[in-house]
């Protein structure tokens, strides 16, 4: 399947979640915040959200500093 991802298309597994698409980014769940097709994705609940054909994910790395 195919999801689009901060505008480019990513490949994955069909039954894939949103932490599989950010393992494939190279991305730690830990520092990014997450949103499907519009809605916020709780930290908590990325293991379970599971990924559609064509889905639009916007994802945003938290940076530290001071």
């Amino acid at each position: 399947m195919e999801v689009i991802a901060n505008g480019e298309r990513v490949a994955l597994a069909d039954g894939a979640h949103l932490t599989d698409l950010l393992t494939v980014l190279g991305l730690g769940e830990k520092w990014v915040v997450a949103e499907r097709n519009g809605e916020a994705v709780d930290r908590v609940d990325m293991p379970a959200t599971a990924l559609a054909e064509g889905d639009r994910i916007e994802l945003v790395r938290a940076v530290a500093g001071g």
